[in-house]
């Protein structure tokens, strides 16, 4: 006897098939009609929540747990990281830089074991760098940090380093007290000099020099003993971005401020040709910095062969160009006595028939 369903070669009638969409997973089910599986955003911390973590930072601070200081720290890396500006607005707001730092001293004097949990605070610790406030950030100042840092700013990697000079950056922009307890360390001034030679961190490094040598002319001179102009002027001829430039003439123009700064300037013959290049080339702040550095050399030293230099250059033209496209009163005053004195020397070598043509003055007005 033949059944039915066998006889017709068909299939039992309870037998069920299944199609090859029925054996797919949902997630590839998804993905064969272009519907891709979106992770649902994570839920940003909460004042509560960051408080929490930063009372438990101290605490652990305060116990000297370095193994539990770093889990925390780690945390509030990976926090950060999640939810970026959220995350760090909220940790800033209930006391993070307070607890980092608090955590950075503490662990400054101890053994170099735990190294790797300072160089861990400090890179977290310059995710609110540069601080549009000060609290707790004067922890830093302290002998202990200061040497620990600078010790950082002379390590081999580079990271390290960067982070080290610009967290002094800021330091020592919060008081005076920190630039001399700064210079005072042995190696401080060697390594901020060496983080710029290297390009690990130019600009951190420029701004924290410059506001040492604003403070004293004995740090001045400290750090044109170890070949800062030389440096500069190499980093000027060299460096074609804007913000470089800008924060080497700035640091240019305070050196020039010290007796021994401008000696060592006028003995560095690209310094006014390269002066007179970046007028106008580069931006407002780099012109009136060019200018004052010029009338420096010349005034303060009563250098004329500064002028002759400059004029062979093209200084006259350029300073001519300054006063009529405008510029700050005080810039404007040093241009014109600049020129008038350029047009004295002008004139005295043109009646000794010592005026090179390609200085190309034929066309300029002799009276100024």
């Amino acid at each position: 006897m033949v059944l039915p369903w066998r006889s017709r070669g068909g299939k039992r009638p309870n037998q069920l098939t299944i199609s090859d969409a029925e054996t797919k997973t949902p997630a590839a089910q998804f993905r064969s009609s272009r519907i891709e599986l979106v992770q649902s955003p994570r839920v940003p911390l909460t004042p509560r929540a960051a408080s929490s973590i930063c009372r438990r930072l101290e605490n652990a601070t305060a116990r000297e747990e370095h193994v539990e200081c770093f889990k925390i720290v780690s945390k509030i890396k990976n926090l950060v990281r999640e939810s970026g500006e959220t995350n760090k607005k909220c940790l800033l707001q209930n006391g993070v830089v307070s607890a980092l730092t608090s955590c950075f001293q503490r662990f400054s004097s101890t053994r170099e074991e735990q190294a790797r949990l300072l160089e861990e605070v400090l890179s977290v610790l310059t995710y609110w760098l540069p601080l549009s406030r000060t609290e707790g950030f004067t922890k830093m100042g302290t002998t202990a940090s200061l040497n620990r840092l600078v010790r950082f700013l002379n390590a081999t990697d580079a990271k390290t380093r960067q982070n080290a000079a610009v967290c002094i950056r800021e330091v020592i922009a919060v008081d005076k007290k920190y630039v001399y307890a700064l210079t005072d360390i042995e190696g401080a001034c060697e390594g901020l000099i060496k983080t710029i030679r290297d390009s690990v961190s130019t600009k951190a490094s420029l701004m924290a020099i410059y506001r040492a040598v604003s403070c004293d002319d004995k740090i001045a001179a400290k750090f044109v003993k170890l070949g800062l102009v030389a440096l500069i002027a190499e980093m000027i001829m060299n460096n074609a971005e804007k913000s470089v430039c800008e924060r080497c003439l700035v640091v240019l123009n305070v050196i020039c401020d010290n007796e021994q700064g401008r000696e060592d300037v006028l003995r560095n013959a690209l310094i006014v040709p390269l002066l007179v290049k970046k007028i106008l080339r580069v931006s407002d702040l780099a012109t009136q910095c060019s200018v004052s550095i010029l009338w420096k050399l010349w005034r303060k030293n009563g250098e004329d062969h500064v002028l002759l230099e400059a004029l062979q250059v093209g200084a006259f033209e350029k300073l001519l160009v300054v006063l009529q496209v405008g510029c700050e009163e005080k810039t404007k005053e040093r241009a014109s006595e600049l020129l008038r004195n350029l047009n004295r020397c002008r004139n005295e070598i043109e009646k000794t028939n010592c005026l090179d043509s390609s200085m190309r003055l034929k066309n300029v007005k002799k009276s100024f």
